[in-house]
């Protein structure tokens, strides 16, 4: 039963990373769509289209590999609170979530999403 549970957590995550690289490419496209709008036609040939395309892909690549949420760690962190503490609420693990991957990830930008989403949830 564990190792289902656990290939759920990590399946989760990786669900995470790449809804969360969609909505970025989503987000990119449009800014680079209306950054177009204000160009001359003439301005924007095949190679730069091609560029640019090449630059977003680098960088979403980049930023889903910063993503290191280590789904193994989190499951077996919040298996062993709600081992010592079999009462823990959802939101006390919730917070408990978030604060463990605020803590093991490198990436400035994760942290502080996972920073609000710990304010948000301690209200």
């Amino acid at each position: 039963m564990e190792n289902k549970e656990l290939s759920n957590v990590v399946a989760n995550m990786e669900l995470f990373k790449k809804e969360n690289t969609q909505i970025l490419r989503k987000n990119i496209n449009n800014e680079i769509s209306s950054y177009r709008k204000s160009l001359p036609i003439e301005t924007i040939s095949d190679d730069l289209e091609f560029q640019i395309e090449n630059e977003v892909s680098n960088k979403l690549s980049e930023f889903n590999n910063g993503i290191d949420l280590k789904p193994t760690a989190l499951y077996y962190s919040l298996k062993s609170e709600v081992e010592l503490n079999e009462n823990i609420s959802e939101k006390e693990l919730t917070y408990s979530a978030y604060d463990f991957l605020e803590k093991t990830t490198r990436s400035k930008f994760l942290k502080k999403i996972l920073k609000e989403l710990k304010r948000e949830t301690k209200k």
